[in-house]
């Protein structure tokens, strides 16, 4: 028996007196309209009224929903097996009640749903693609009555809460904070674990997505059908990463665009190939003591072109990949400099021990690079302009070359060059002192609007607040960006200094310079350049992580097994010859440091492509001297 079976029609008289009628579970089971409930102008007027065990259902969600709502609430233990599929659940309808004063204004039940708090000020549109889930639309041209549409929106909402759970479940402490659920400013901060992305991966889509771009027609034309690009546009985790990957270059580039080098998928077969020998190239000499400025002559003259790069040094003998893979290395080195005005932490580093430091001007950034704030009032430098406009040139170049960067950018910077935007929880990824501080902020402007607005006795007076038992007032802290001085903050208030009732705008004013205002210009310099190689958005079918594999490669286990199977043996060695098996050995026993310096000295670069020793093309080969 269907689940819904057991749904009849209330008489008007007896609201508890069911008739004998039945309806399946096809017609009482069906998903509501949600163009009609959520988001119009103005709201249709039901015509019947559900109720579950004498009590009304929201209209908004689906039958089943609603009986799974009541199996929860009453605690019992809802498993979707058979069990509950055979069960009889009683639903009793009636004709909805009409009021003539509604008509002209929306149902209160089926307006749109609010994204923000009035009492915590908890915005929920600051959390970037929110707004539109919450509506219930994904941007695609997919009718919105065929039940595809249904399942991508599920998938949609699905992937958007696993990717944005750290600033969800932040958002909620700070609301439990202000209502007193949490008293302890310590446990604002969540651990959180995100579901992998392969788990997404549907391999039917990403199969037919392949049978699509092998067919010889699309791929010289590069039209593609319609279905690839609205669902890699609306939902690309449906996708594996390779097969997006030859995807964006397809899209990108053309076929005649593979890129350097072989990524292998996870069934070893390579998806991408070595261009043909013939295909064009250019060759330039660069002076090796002055990189940055070599940089800027060859992206002027050649980003643009659809030839590979190719270098040999001043007064140096050789050319090929090897120096090329260099050349790639020494910029991506140039940039961390400090010195330059483009990063945050811009100070020595003779004390550090780190493993992976390259030189004692090099930019403290253990969280990874992120660009530093700028006033709006000051004119930005002309040298950092530029500077991040030649970043944009390189970055592009290099992933349309298929080379491998050694620049160790932050995930925030990575969410930025894929057009997302940033809000205050993205500051813990490359500044967690200070994300943790102005989260903490935020939590007591948050508590102290939550009790302005209680009216019980119960609820403590705003004048008790305070920040780890001391007054705002006694922090002393002034409104500048912290760690620049420089960046003084605009203020409609006359105190100079952050008191408790000014504490919400210092907090909105830091955020703002950190990651968005303060850092306008330098990101509009940086896409500048890099949209002058192609168009950056076709790099949003990628990921954060996905694009950091791209640019920078990835680290491999050098396990003996590995190596084995990614060496190439010539010239009478094989993998049992014991000088092979004592380097193997050696090589295993290698730290991060010395397998950098290995990998450079051998190709050019001190971190693996992406696909790890399998892509490495040539192949590593062991061969003895002529």
């Amino acid at each position: 028996m269907a689940p819904f079976q057991g749904i009849t029609r209330e008489n008007q008289n007896s609201p508890v007196e069911p008739c004998a009628k039945k309806v399946s579970s096809s017609s009482a089971g069906g998903q509501p309209e949600r163009n009609k409930v959520i988001g119009t102008d103005r709201a249709v007027q039901p015509k019947l009224a559900f109720s579950l065990k004498g009590k009304e259902l929201d209209r908004s969600v689906t039958l089943y929903q609603s009986i799974l709502q009541d199996q929860i609430n009453v605690g019992a233990d809802v498993i979707l097996d058979t069990q509950f599929w055979h069960s009889v659940h009683d639903v009793t309808f009636r004709m909805a009640a009409t009021n003539p004063e509604k008509d002209d204004c929306p149902d209160s039940s089926n307006a749109p749903i609010s994204t923000n708090d009035s009492k915590t000020g908890l915005m929920w549109q600051a959390l970037p693609s929110f707004s539109s889930l919450l509506l219930g639309k994904i941007s695609c041209k997919i009718d919105r009555s065929s039940p595809s549409y249904d399942i991508l929106f599920m998938l949609k909402v699905l992937e958007g809460l696993n990717r944005f759970s750290f600033h969800l479940v932040s958002n909620e402490r700070n609301h439990a904070f202000a209502q007193g659920r949490i008293t302890n400013l310590d446990d604002l901060k969540p651990s959180v674990s995100s579901v992998p992305l392969q788990e997404f991966v549907s391999a039917k889509l990403t199969d037919k997505l392949e049978q699509q771009m092998h067919d010889p027609l699309v791929s010289r034309s590069r039209c593609l059908p319609l279905w690839c690009a609205e669902l890699m546009s609306t939902c690309p985790f449906l996708f594996s990463f390779e097969a997006r990957w030859k995807y964006f270059q397809l899209t990108a580039f053309g076929s005649s665009s593979i890129q350097h080098g072989h990524m292998r998928d996870t069934s070893g077969n390579n998806i991408a190939t070595e261009r043909s020998p013939s295909f064009s190239r250019k060759k330039f000499k660069v002076d090796r003591n002055d990189i940055l400025v070599s940089a800027a002559k060859v992206m002027r003259s050649y980003a643009r072109s659809n030839a590979l790069l190719e270098v040999e040094y001043e007064e140096e003998v050789g050319t090929g990949l090897g120096p090329t893979m260099e050349f790639y290395t020494l910029i991506s080195h140039e940039f961390q400099k400090s010195g330059l005005g483009m990063w945050r932490g811009e100070l020595p580093c003779e004390a550090r021990t780190d493993k992976t430091h390259i030189g004692p001007r090099t930019v403290v950034a253990p969280n990874g690079l992120f660009p530093r704030p700028w006033s709006a009032s000051v004119e930005l430098p002309s040298e950092v302009k530029n500077r991040f406009h030649l970043l944009g040139l390189v970055l592009a170049k290099a992933i349309k070359d298929g080379r491998i960067l050694d620049i160790p950018f932050s995930k925030a910077f990575y969410k930025l060059i894929l057009g997302q935007e940033l809000n205050i929880y993205d500051i813990n990824s490359f500044d967690p002192e200070l994300a943790t501080t102005l989260m903490e902020f935020k939590a007591l402007t948050c508590q102290r609007k939550y009790l302005e607005s209680c009216s019980t006795k119960e609820c403590q007076s705003p004048s008790d607040f305070s920040y780890r038992g001391c007054t705002i007032e006694d922090l002393a802290i002034d409104f500048t960006v912290p760690g620049y001085p420089e960046y003084v903050l605009s203020l409609e208030s006359s105190s100079d200094n952050v008191t408790a009732e000014n504490l919400e705008e210092y907090v909105s004013f830091v955020v703002e310079a950190t990651v968005k205002n303060g850092i306008s210009r330098q990101l509009e310099a940086f896409k500048s350049g890099f949209s002058q190689v192609f168009p950056l958005s076709t790099l949003q079918v990628f990921s954060e992580d996905e694009l950091e594999r791209l640019l920078c490669g990835e680290q491999d286990n050098w396990d003996f097994v590995k190596l084995v199977d990614h060496i190439k043996f010539d010239h009478g060695y094989t993998s049992s010859s014991p000088a092979v098996i004592n380097l193997l050995e050696i090589i295993q026993e290698f730290g991060c440091h010395e397998r950098r310096a290995f990998l450079q000295f051998i190709t050019g670069s001190p971190r693996l492509p992406p696909g790890g020793l399998a892509a490495l093309n040539p192949n590593l080969t062991a061969c003895s001297e002529a």
